[in-house]
């Protein structure tokens, strides 16, 4: 599973805020180490940045040396590939978000509490038409833990660290001089060997 899907899953099987579900996104400025699990490939690390104010979010994979850059109120997501020193655009990406925003039919049934990387959450048992997972949140919408699966695979993800605190200037922005590279509907799936 690519961190493409892992976002998928999370955000695909996670709705929005609301009365009736656990707030997901962090209220306050977060960095969050994760390791992820999939059938057949190794253990990754991954690390989220996130900025409440704004609701942004950076999504590291220091295996590959890339990352990805969410703006929630815009719509967008891009991937930054240090390496070609290029920023790529895909609607794949972007499409993301608006699930993040629009996913508020999943049901929720709580399991009791749970203790991932030294801190406390509540425990889901989650369920959408895509798919399904347990997920352990904090009371300010911090994922500690989440294990699923929908259409394009299953993956364990788990925080290995919290730390909060105000975030880096530019850790959101996109880094100047680099080449922008727009691809089309599908292209992302394909180049990363999914279906």
């Amino acid at each position: 599973m690519t961190l493409l899907h892992w976002v998928l899953m999370m955000i695909g099987v996670l709705p929005a805020q609301g009365a009736t579900h656990p707030q997901f996104l962090p209220s306050r400025d977060v960095t969050v180490a994760y390791q992820m699990s999939a059938p057949g490939r190794p253990d990754a690390p991954y690390l989220l940045t996130y900025d409440a104010a704004d609701e942004r979010a950076r999504i590291d994979n220091p295996s590959q040396g890339d990352y990805v850059l969410v703006d929630l109120p815009a719509g967008s997501a891009r991937l930054v590939v240090p390496a070609l020193h290029a920023v790529v655009d895909a609607p794949d990406l972007s499409a993301l978000t608006q699930q993040v925003m629009d996913a508020d039919n999943a049901r929720f049934t709580p399991l009791g509490p749970g203790f991932y990387a030294g801190r406390h959450c509540d425990k889901y048992l989650v369920m959408n038409a895509q798919g399904s997972g347990t997920a352990c949140i904090t009371p300010d919408g911090v994922i500690l833990h989440f294990a699923g699966g929908d259409i394009h695979g299953s993956a364990v993800v788990t925080a290995t660290s919290v730390s909060y605190g105000p975030q880096p200037p530019g850790a959101f922005a996109q880094p100047d001089g680099f080449s922008q590279i727009t691809l089309p509907p599908g292209m992302m799936t394909q180049l990363l060997g999914e279906q």
